[in-house]
């Protein structure tokens, strides 16, 4: 078991990705258009990525939302947030550059391709592995398969030059199976680097059997792969939040969490790796 600790309540709700930069969280929410930023004087910003608001209504909302479930940081052009894919809508990436300009990428053709092998697509979380790109696909109840989605470095380079997100080499697929409790299958929700190279995976039992309904939380847990993905120990949290987005510093580990109601913030939290 890791114990966590909580370090403030967030003014946004639905948090799915995290990236720790120059002493600030940037955050995005699956439910939102706009990257969130907290200081660490608890100063709030709002980065737009997308036009427009979303309807208020939460069955609307899911239904326009451009599910960020990713935020990963690409050193010299920026953060790049994107969408789970799980949905047409939800096949958009935005990247923020060191300025905070925004650049929209299409990946709908990205995501046809993974469709192929992940009927039930549903990217959760995203890293630069060695000298590739690798994304996180999440199962459900109805299909436990996890995975992680190894790619090209040169196509997401073009990507982010062309604004279409085009493969040019099959991904490398490498399943992951946590297990399960209580017939819930452990499933990741976001992904980092440690410092030695190793893998970092947020896993949680939710209680759902597809990539677009919510579910009960059963718990959330932290897992350590090899970068090809082989287990090295999966440790339960202390907390009973769902634990969605995941950053390192050192031994410092940073979790925020997502409530599946937007009346409830979400969670900053910290942990330490022993």
């Amino acid at each position: 078991m890791i114990a966590t600790r909580i370090l403030r309540t967030l003014n946004v709700s639905a948090a799915s990705g995290l990236v720790l930069r120059d002493g600030a969280f940037h955050v995005v929410a699956d439910d939102e258009n706009a990257l969130f930023v907290f200081d660490a004087d608890a100063a709030t910003r709002r980065i737009v990525l997308l036009p427009g608001e979303l309807p208020d209504k939460h069955a609307k909302r899911k239904a326009h939302k451009p599910d960020f479930e990713i935020l990963v940081d690409l050193p010299g052009h920026g953060l790049l947030a994107m969408g789970s894919g799980s949905r047409a809508t939800r096949e958009r990436a935005v990247l923020v550059d060191h300025k905070e300009c925004i650049t929209v990428i299409d990946t709908s053709a990205l995501c046809e391709v993974l469709r192929q092998t992940f009927a039930g697509l549903n990217l959760e979380g995203a890293a630069l592995v060695g000298d590739e790109f690798v994304l996180l696909q999440r199962g459900n109840r109805g299909d436990s398969r996890s995975a992680l989605i190894y790619l090209a470095m040169h196509d997401l380079h073009q990507a982010l030059r062309s604004q279409r997100f085009v493969l040019t080499r099959a991904p490398r697929i490498v399943d992951l199976n946590f297990g399960a409790h209580d017939e819930v299958p452990w499933t990741c929700t976001d992904l980092c680097v440690l410092d030695d190279g190793d893998l970092l995976t947020s896993v949680v039992l939710e209680d759902t059997c597809d990539a677009y309904q919510d579910g009960r939380c059963l718990g959330s847990a932290l897992v350590r792969l090899t970068p090809d993905g082989v287990l090295r120990w999966h440790r339960w949290l202390d907390t009973p939040a769902k634990v969605e987005g995941v950053a390192v510093d050192g031994d410092m580990v940073w979790l925020v969490s997502d409530a599946d109601d937007r009346a409830v913030p979400s969670q900053l939290l910290c942990a330490t790796l022993a």
